[in-house]
């Protein structure tokens, strides 16, 4: 492994076009023991833009917002935001909080949770609410889980062109992420509306466990926690660690747009019930997943990381309603995960990117 850009370790994709093969038949004890004594890890295409390392500042942000919030003291910012062995440390002096740019447009863009995750609330909705009230445009951009990322990219490409605005940020879950950049490359008109782009748990190097018959198995159970059509299942190609990383390789991301990525990953005990199958089969590769993917897989080339949020791929999206966790609910840590304050801060710190031309990280 080479660095690029201090405190970030980047693994260059050169060996990833064959598929991984998982052991999810028999059980296996993985390798790598479930710690955050370890530097902060992208997987990016040879040649792409190094990973900018933002995340002291980013962390700046988001606590302070928190201490902002009735349920402050439920949880401390440090057990919400993990701290990684390389993490720089915040200015000794509080800087003041970024302002707000009222007018600005929000779109959101969910992945498959967005069609086919039962129990859940909409993604992005109680967010969308929270910007509005602070004078966003912001709304939730009406994709299809049934549909390919090549489709979805076509929707948002119309969605940008119903707004007025030439002050776009883009934000995307798990595969909305991936709609996100197949939008940017396939439609440049539409690009150039797009000022940043926020990856929020996305699946930029796919997953893992949809290269496999085994892996889409868990991705897809029939229990009652899941609802997904065959259209959905079908949309896994998208998904597929192989393809993703191919893509990547072949279509460098507009330059003129900037990125930024918060990955998250968990203790197992600590992630949703139906996540922990797909967890425990990503822990061979590595223990700190979201159960879509390993956290080194989710990191947008040449973005801006901003940290790892202490939760499960579904939770930093969504909130479970009402259900007990054996029936697929969350668990006590997922369930009061601060979503919202998380998209906040992020967005905050976007627009001081923006402002500053990227100072402040």
């Amino acid at each position: 492994m080479t660095t690029r850009a201090p405190g970030l370790w980047h693994l260059a994709a050169l060996l990833t076009v064959a598929p991984l093969v998982l052991p999810w038949g028999c059980k296996s004890t993985p390798m790598l023991d479930y710690s955050l004594d370890v530097p902060a890890q992208t997987l990016i295409p040879p040649g792409a833009p190094p990973v900018r390392d933002g995340r002291a500042r980013f962390r700046e942000i988001f606590c302070a917002l928190l201490a902002r919030e009735p349920s402050a003291a439920e949880r401390p910012c440090d057990a919400l935001l993990h701290r990684l062995s390389d993490e720089p440390d915040t200015a000794t002096l509080a800087r003041p909080l970024p302002s707000h740019a009222p007018g600005l447009t929000v779109l959101f863009v969910p992945g498959l949770l967005g069609g086919c995750a039962y129990g859940l609330s909409a993604p992005f909705e109680s967010a969308v609410q929270r910007l509005r009230r602070l004078g966003y445009d912001a709304w939730v951009a009406p994709v299809n889980a049934s549909s390919n990322s090549h489709a979805n990219a076509e929707r948002l490409a119309r969605e940008i062109t119903k707004s007025r605005s030439e002050r776009i940020v883009l934000i995307g879950h798990g595969r909305g992420a991936v709609d996100i950049l197949e939008l940017l490359v396939a439609n440049p008109a539409a690009a150039s509306r797009v000022q940043a782009v926020l990856s929020v748990g996305g699946a930029i190097n796919g997953s893992p466990l949809a290269d496999t018959p085994a892996g889409a198995a868990l991705l897809f159970s029939r229990g009652e926690d899941m609802a997904c059509s065959e259209g959905e299942r079908a949309s896994l190609g998208d998904l597929k660690r192989t393809h993703r990383l191919r893509w990547l390789m072949a279509h460098p991301l507009p330059a003129q747009t900037r990125y930024f990525s918060i990955g998250a990953f968990a203790p197992r005990p600590e992630v949703a019930p139906p996540l922990r199958p797909r967890a425990a089969a990503l822990a061979t590769i590595d223990p700190r997943n979201d159960g879509l993917a390993p956290f080194f897989d989710q990191v947008i080339p040449g973005a801006e990381l901003l940290g790892y949020a202490n939760t499960d791929h579904w939770s930093i999206a969504a909130h479970p309603l009402g259900l007990a966790p054996a029936q697929g609910g969350a668990t006590p840590e997922t369930s009061s995960f601060p979503r919202d304050v998380l998209i906040e801060a992020a967005l905050l710190r976007v627009i001081e990117s923006l402002t500053s031309g990227g100072a402040g990280g």
